[in-house]
């Protein structure tokens, strides 16, 4: 279903409830940079610039699965291995008490300054959680009319969207929510692993992005599907391999 035919059957049944949303967005060349599916409960998310990977997050669990087509692998972050994450200081604290336990207690507190130099070295440094901003300008993308938002970064531009509302785009209540809780766990990974690739436009109202200017990136709304997704949509091949997770860390 294209976006012509998502505006007819909107107009004409905008009380129905959809069973899944797939949203495509194309680069400026007209090339496919990402792909959302939403299930109740369920986001996968693709990205061409990393076309042997995808990410599956699961709300009811609380878990994303990172798989890698290209070795045919798989990892999950359940609620533990999340919780450690969001915290990186507490991670770091965990790590210098795991290398302080294997001294003599003569000496540690000798090296204890020594080894938290040497984990802060290879720790990211956090970064600060963006603002979002509505500039009261307006806009429209592929049919869809958007408000302009920019995100701030310690004061500064990093980043534009368009957004609107995200029944506007056929989306179900139940799969906004899903997409929102993946964006709130996501925006605090970035932030405490010293990144920001992120979006959570939580602050602003309950929508999801038809343009978005980022890190470099530029992409566009081109296609919205309806059509109920397959369960294997976001199942892990049975032949791929679970890599585990460093267990030192968690």
């Amino acid at each position: 279903m294209h976006i012509k035919h998502l505006l007819f059957v909107t107009g004409f049944f905008s009380g129905s409830v959809f069973a899944d949303t797939t949203l495509v967005y194309n680069n400026k060349d007209g090339q496919e940079n990402t792909r959302m599916f939403l299930s109740d409960g369920l986001v996968k998310i693709t990205n061409q610039d990393q076309i042997n990977t995808a990410i599956v997050f699961d709300t009811k669990k609380t878990a994303f699965t990172i798989i890698n087509h290209q070795e045919k692998s798989y990892m999950v972050f359940g609620e533990k291995e999340l919780e450690a994450l969001g915290d990186v200081s507490k991670m770091m604290d965990k790590i210098i008490n795991e290398q302080m336990a294997q001294l003599p207690e003569s000496q540690r507190a000798q090296m204890r300054s020594m080894i938290e130099s040497m984990v802060k070295k290879q720790m990211p440094k956090q970064a600060p959680l963006p603002n979002y901003k509505k500039s009261g300008q307006t806009d429209s993308y592929n049919g869809f009319s958007c408000d302009v938002v920019v995100k701030e970064v310690n004061g500064q531009s990093d980043g534009s969207f368009c957004v609107t509302d995200y029944q506007k785009l056929g989306v179900a209540t139940a799969e906004y929510n899903t997409i929102r809780d993946f964006m709130k766990i996501a925006e605090k990974m970035a932030a405490q692993l010293g990144q920001d690739q992120s979006m959570n436009f939580d602050s602003i109202g309950q929508v999801l992005p038809v343009y978005y200017e980022m890190g470099g990136n530029t992409a566009y709304l081109t296609e919205v599907n309806n059509d109920a997704l397959p369960s294997q949509t976001f199942q892990v091949p049975t032949d791929y391999k679970k890599e585990s997770l460093p267990k030192e860390l968690f």
